[in-house]
């Protein structure tokens, strides 16, 4: 029963019929074994009780300060994420824009087994640090079958700028500057240059793995959140996870629903010009960094084991 509510309330949302209600919106946001069934046992965190999301107004500590290096751990770490992942996996990397201002690095897993491909691009904000930092901590994975690449962190000048900031360069947002041009603005080059190689690479899935820090009255709450453009080509997975998450199997907490993507977003971009299937996947910045960082991998293990990687 719960799932089929859930279901007839996504079917509001996505008629237009439900903006503004709790656990979904059809408004802009500004930010943009079996899938969930991983066990929570282990690790220095373990599986985490619900939490209680903060009253709308209140004043809460952005980016809470943290006692641990995410870059000298794995993901069993943070609980019982990828915990059977030592499969033998070719590990290797190339370059987006190699030679120039804007190059980058791509981590590319592939399993022995075939499978499809799937992109992760993490930390399109600089300073949306739980993204990113789960991008590099699914680097250090095995997968079974399948291709994954992951550029983490994809703005790699917001991510190491001190303090680290949202942009590319002042007021340049990346998340706002897709599909981009080769000639155009720094952030259009690098919007250009992560959309032609998703193009190019033409995976079956794109995350795009993100933060909120908005807990405003009059602006939606996007901190744990799934963010969607189209529901073509990932309905099933898509309202199992929003399901997965309601009754406590996924992540810390239940999480919302949006769309679409913001016009520019890598998000709506992809979706609509590619024909990609993508997610934004939002965690509340305002909540311990372990927190969010095990929601992320929570979420990234269920797809990739969705999709039979895992």
């Amino acid at each position: 029963m719960k799932k089929q509510a859930l279901c007839l309330l996504l079917a509001l949302a996505l008629t237009g019929c439900a903006g503004g209600t709790p656990g979904g919106s059809t408004s802009q946001p500004e930010d943009a074994s079996q899938p969930g069934s991983s066990s929570q046992s282990g690790g220095e965190y373990g599986r985490r009780d619900a939490i209680d999301r903060p009253e709308l107004g209140t004043e809460v500590v952005i980016d809470p300060p943290y006692d641990f290096d995410p870059a000298e751990m794995v993901p069993t770490d943070f609980g019982g994420y990828f915990v059977d992942c030592d499969y033998p996996t070719e590990v290797s990397t190339y370059k987006l824009a190699e030679g120039t201002d804007i190059e980058n690095e791509v981590v590319v897993l592939k399993g022995q087994e075939e499978g499809p491909v799937i992109y992760i691009v993490a930390g399109v904000h600089g300073d949306e640090i739980a993204g990113w930092m789960t991008g590099n901590l699914v680097k250090k994975v095995g997968i079974k079958a399948g291709t994954v690449h992951i550029l983490a962190p994809a703005n790699r000048w917001g991510a190491s700028a001190e303090p680290r900031v949202r942009f590319v360069t002042e007021k340049e947002d990346l998340n706002r500057s897709f599909p981009g041009s080769p000639d155009g603005s720094m952030a259009e080059r690098v919007a250009d240059s992560i959309f032609q190689d998703i193009q190019r690479v033409d995976p079956v899935f794109l995350f795009d793995l993100h933060e909120a820090r908005s807990n405003a009255e009059n602006r939606d709450f996007l901190g744990s959140s799934l963010i969607y453009t189209s529901l073509d080509k990932m309905s099933d997975m898509y309202l199992d996870m929003l399901m997965a998450t309601e009754t406590g199997e996924l992540c810390s907490e239940r999480f919302n629903f949006y769309g679409p993507g913001p016009v520019g977003s890598i998000n709506n971009t992809v979706t609509t010009q590619l024909d990609i299937p993508t997610i934004t996947v939002e965690t509340y910045r305002g909540y311990p960094l372990e927190r969010r960082i095990g929601d992320q991998l929570d979420i990234v293990e269920y797809v990739l084991t969705y999709y039979g990687l895992l």
